[in-house]
């Protein structure tokens, strides 16, 4: 007998289905038997809330507990990153999706009938405790979810994303060059790269050291990405225009002028001409060794887990602000709290008891510190300890993924796991916490307007548009031609290149969720 729900997805998906379109649970025809009036049966929930933390075994100890608590009957649906996509396909419908779909599958699954629509007034009846942390974090969280005028899911958000990226300078070098603080304004950033440079900031006898580098191979949405925010920019994210309208980053006069002062500062000396070819690693490994002093691609908790690096090193990171500049005020990059939202096979939309047996099962798993501690960690005193609070994991638990999977714990059956404020009390120890707050206090950040949205254009003309943009601002950086001329030809042309067609779409986005509120 077969546990999952299959819908007829041929008109859609342009897959043929024999036998789609029919429940297969407990009074279908397959097993002959019939639900009698008056049972009292508990609702049977098909889950693939993870495509990595799925358990060994049925009928684990985690599940048992769950379904005693809850009064359900889980089906374990075992997709992986693999095979999932061709379980959709083959009409193979979970009641709870995975953690990691795309905002593209989202779209494409929402306007081919494959996941439910379930309306924000439901879901802040059955979950208001978790709703309101999520909203306090960002109140346009419902946004991703939303397509065609119908909400989808329950918003999500990764609290990490809400933080920003952390200016962090060599405290020895800043000591070396006559500063007893970081600097503050992007004028004095300048004066301390130059210093870094030229001052001999190792002492060594050698001109041997850069202010920066960047992360010109991996990440490019993070490259110089402080200089740019004190611009009040990303080159790589969409931003409201002074009109109201949604623009492109990179190509508003704001980025032109953040990357004039790159060009300069790079003819001058002060950013490692590397620059293009460095990744996250290359950037840890010339910071370690002494070669920069400025980091500016680290978050909080990136910085808090290399402390201990870093004294083996023998440097004192020294933690600054966001650089004052022509913004105005001290402004850090953020990618964004926001992500797609956790999503409902289409069953879920039509049975309406199990829907709020399943949203009433999500809020009690995030706000109650038993069913959280119970799903996320497994049983304290065998598998994890409280130590101040915190969870520490016990061996052989801490590091055996097969022994955790075997118990049944983790993402699979709670798909909200860190992704409620309330409860990473449990994640992260006192000292972490206290870091992070002290290292975040009195930066503003600023992100994608729009978040992690599918949009058809970006489909048609993005990577086009994202290679010409690559292209042309590692050039502008190091080149020597008239800047304010190259500009505008690379703006007119990603423009006519499909570009003019991804703003009209994300400027309709916008107002159709600005309208929705």
């Amino acid at each position: 007998m077969k546990h999952w729900k299959k819908i007829g997805l041929a008109a859609v998906l342009s897959i043929s289905l024999i036998a789609a379109g029919c429940s297969s649970k407990a009074g279908d025809a397959e097993t002959g038997e019939t639900d009698q009036p008056g049972e009292d049966k508990p609702i049977e929930i098909a889950t693939n809330a993870s495509t990595w933390d799925i358990p060994t075994e049925d009928g684990n100890p985690t599940q048992k507990y769950l379904e005693e608590r809850y009064s359900v009957k889980f089906v374990n649906m075992r997709g992986n990153d693999e095979n999932f996509k061709v379980m959709i396909s083959s009409g193979e419908i979970p009641d709870i999706l995975p953690h990691n779909i795309t905002e593209a599958d989202m779209t494409n699954w929402a306007r081919q009938g494959v996941i439910a629509s379930i309306s924000v007034d439901e879901i802040k009846q059955y979950m208001p405790n978790y709703v309101k942390q999520v909203e306090e974090v960002d109140p346009n969280a419902w946004d991703v979810g939303f397509i065609d005028g119908k909400n989808y899911g329950v918003p999500r958000i990764w609290l990490n994303g809400a933080y920003g990226f952390i200016p962090t300078y060599n405290g020895e070098w800043l000591k070396a060059i006559g500063y007893d603080a970081p600097p503050k304004t992007l004028e004095e950033l300048e004066d301390v790269l130059t210093k870094f440079r030229n001052n001999d900031p190792d002492g060594n006898g050698k001109k041997d050291t850069y202010g920066m580098t960047g992360r010109g191979k991996d990440v490019r949405t993070q490259m110089f990405n402080s200089i740019y925010a004190a611009y009040g920019v990303n080159p790589y994210h969409f931003m409201l225009s002074e009109e109201g309208t949604v623009t492109w980053g990179g190509i508003t006069e704001k980025a032109k002028e953040a990357t004039k002062l790159l060009r300069q500062w790079y003819k001058d000396g002060l950013i490692d001409p590397e620059f293009m070819t460095d990744d996250g690693a290359l950037i840890g490994q010339k910071w370690s060794s002494k070669k920069i002093g400025y980091l500016d691609h680290n978050m909080y908790h990136h910085l808090f887990g290399g402390q201990e690096t870093d004294k083996k090193n023998g440097i004192t990171p020294v933690y600054g602000k966001g650089l004052i500049g022509p913004a105005g005020k001290s402004l850090v990059m953020s990618n964004g709290a926001l992500q797609v939202p956790l999503l409902f096979g289409k069953e879920v939309e039509k049975d309406e008891a199990k829907r709020i047996k399943i949203l009433q099962m999500l809020e009690d798993l995030v706000t109650n510190d038993e069913a959280y501690l119970r799903s996320v960690f497994g049983e304290e005193g065998i598998s994890y300890d409280l130590v101040d609070g915190a969870v520490v994991m016990k061996e052989p638990y801490a590091s055996s993924v097969d022994d955790a999977r075997l118990m049944g714990y983790g993402g699979y059956y709670n798909p909200l796991v860190e992704r409620a404020p309330g409860m990473w009390k449990y994640h992260f120890t006192k000292e972490k916490l206290e870091f992070r707050e002290k290292a975040n206090e009195g930066m503003d950040t600023i992100s994608d307007v729009l978040g992690p949205t599918s949009m058809v254009s970006k489909g048609k003309y993005w990577a086009t548009l994202i290679t010409l943009q690559d292209e042309f601002y590692t050039k502008a950086i190091i080149g020597n031609d008239d800047l304010d001329a190259t500009f505008e030809a690379f703006k007119n042309q990603w423009l006519k290149t499909g570009g003019q067609e991804v703003l009209d779409e994300a400027t309709a986005i916008y107002q159709a969720r600005q309208a929705a509120k």
